[in-house]
């Protein structure tokens, strides 16, 4: 919990560096202070970066916000692919998985189970999966029907 809420205090930092440069640089503009012609468009360029930045890092950590403090998670049971070279990101079956680096994460290749945040795929817990046996589990000779008492 300590990890999401400073990831989530870092990118709200990040994004409003880029909002206060998109604003000094524009009030530059303003006051006709701006010398270089590429310094013109360096508030619209800030103002993207920042747009594009809350949408794909700040939002669905924001949006996670209320997942974490009430402890509803979701989970997903596959095999463990990768995990970079930092320890903060996994992938399981395709989907990428963010993490605490401090964390102990299971070998590649194992089963596990991840239980996560819905929008920023903020990993609360990783454990190793037991696989069950599905194929064995019900035996039709002696299992009964409720419907077939007519016998």
């Amino acid at each position: 919990m300590k990890y999401f809420l400073a990831n989530l205090a870092v990118h709200l930092a990040v994004t409003l560096v880029f909002v206060i440069l998109s604003v000094v640089f524009s009030n530059r503009n303003k006051r006709g202070k701006t010398k270089n012609p590429f310094a013109y468009f360096l508030p619209v360029i800030f103002c993207a970066i920042a747009v594009v930045y809350t949408f794909f890092y700040t939002a669905p950590r924001l949006l996670d916000f209320a997942a974490v403090k009430s402890d509803n998670y979701y989970s997903y049971t596959g095999t463990l692919e990768d995990v970079s070279g930092l320890n903060n990101s996994l992938t399981v079956d395709g989907h990428k998985y963010y993490i605490n680096p401090l964390r102990s994460i299971p070998e590649e290749g194992s089963n596990v189970k991840v239980r996560y945040t819905k929008y920023g795929h903020y990993v609360v817990e990783i454990v190793i999966a037991e696989e069950m046996d599905v194929e064995g589990s019900i035996d039709e000779e002696n299992s009964t029907s409720l419907t077939s008492m007519d016998e």
